[in-house]
């Protein structure tokens, strides 16, 4: 059988507890729009992915911060550098995505420069409820 002990014993560590709530923003993100392609056309479900990223980034924001609580210094710039990294995987999986689908490329720059606006604002806006939050307890 396989040892996956390693795997375990990396996602236990800060650092693998902050991918892994990057890759749940990520995954979430493009789950939404995916299910959002189902009900609309792929070029109307654009209107609704600043509100896809906001959620998910603000969610990786809270995640990151949750679950490494005291390791990092600087909280806010690790949910911001969360909430950016979950936005452009979002934007690199959502690309392949639409290209798959439609073959199309619908998302460009302007798409990317909204993403990141709504994403870095949102995963910040997520970190400092966290911080929030743990003074409270």
């Amino acid at each position: 059988m396989f040892n996956l002990s390693p795997l375990y014993d990396l996602w236990s560590t800060p650092y693998g507890k902050t991918a892994y709530s990057i890759a749940v923003g990520t995954i979430g993100s493009v789950i939404l729009v995916a299910f959002i392609n189902m009900v609309l056309l792929p070029a109307y479900s654009l209107n609704f992915l600043p509100l896809v990223i906001a959620f998910n980034a603000a969610l990786t924001g809270y995640m990151v911060l949750e679950k490494t609580r005291e390791f990092f210094q600087r909280k806010w710039t690790v949910a911001i550098l969360a909430g950016l990294t979950m936005t452009l995987l979002t934007f690199m999986a959502l690309l392949a995505f639409f290209m798959h689908t439609t073959g199309l490329y619908l998302l460009g720059l302007p798409h990317l420069l909204l993403m990141l606006v709504f994403g870095v604002g949102s995963s910040w806006f997520g970190g400092v409820l966290a911080i929030n939050y743990f003074k409270l307890n």
